[in-house]
């Protein structure tokens, strides 16, 4: 009987669906414009994107020049984001707002232009070009609107993404300094420090940049050792000047800045 009840509910699921599939195909093959765009409605508020989007698309061409046509790409642009495809969302979101330029829903399709980029970042460990592209977007929007009730939304993911890219340059430095790369790994802890002047981590990068001028000088030639050493000593002054209650480093620039000096002293002594 429990089989009979399972292969009973298949039949109709199956029946219900070569039913719908039926219709849909009598939609396509000979609907009206309007009883298209009707259907692609329905398919478009039931999350059928694979059903919409067809529509949507032949009544974009249907409704080329008429009024109907703000909707129609409004709905196709829209359907194409619930379907994930965020790449071609954002060009038509962002060709919505440049072509319906009075539209009411101008503003909206502008911040879901910025949203599409937003979608489309990648994790902080691939290329960051795409998040770039994105905070760009999200702050370009902020300043064409600085009153929409979106620039919230649009500060909250801009925070997101730069902390993304704040822990990709984060762990490019550590990177560099556990490798030995102590140059590379000095000028990316000073661009980061540049760039994020406000990054949770600034106190680790600030102590990198001495210790890693300090391992760069000493594994230096000897006849560039002195100018590095001193250049060192400029790097611990920076640290002590922003850190010089630091509990964390606090030995560990001593013993650099005394290092350091002995170094100069005795490469002075040798000249």
């Amino acid at each position: 009987m429990q089989a009979f009840s399972v292969r009973g509910i298949l039949y109709i699921l199956l029946a219900t669906a070569f039913i719908g599939c039926s219709n849909y195909q009598k939609i396509v093959k000979e609907g009206t414009p309007v009883e298209k765009l009707e259907a692609a409605k329905k398919y478009y508020q039931d999350k059928d994107y694979m059903r919409a989007l067809p529509l949507l698309e032949e009544l974009m061409g249907l409704y080329y020049g008429k009024k109907e046509r703000e909707e129609i790409y409004y709905l196709y642009a829209y359907a194409h984001y619930g379907d994930q495809q965020f790449l071609l969302a954002g060009y038509l979101f962002n060709n919505f707002a440049q072509t319906y330029t009075n539209s009411p829903k101008r503003e909206e399709a502008s911040f879901m232009s910025a949203l599409c980029k937003y979608e489309r970042a990648m994790p902080y460990e691939l290329d960051q070009t795409p998040t770039q592209e994105a905070i760009n977007e999200l702050q370009s929007f902020i300043n064409q609107y600085p009153n929409s009730s979106y620039v919230s939304d649009c500060n909250q993911k801009i925070d997101v993404l730069r902390e993304r890219l704040l822990y990709k340059v984060y762990e490019s430095a550590i990177l560099y300094h556990s490798l030995g790369y102590y140059k590379s790994a000095m000028v990316s802890c000073q661009n980061a420090l540049e760039d994020y002047p406000d990054m949770i981590n600034r106190e680790e990068l600030t102590f990198l940049v001495a210790e890693s001028a300090y391992l760069y000088a000493k594994n230096s030639v000897t006849k560039k050792q002195l100018e590095r050493y001193q250049e060192t000593l400029e790097k611990v002054n920076a640290f002590n000047k922003e850190y010089k209650n630091s509990e964390m480093y606090k030995k560990r620039i001593e013993k650099i800045l005394k290092a350091s000096e002995a170094e100069i002293a005795l490469l002075s002594n040798n000249k």
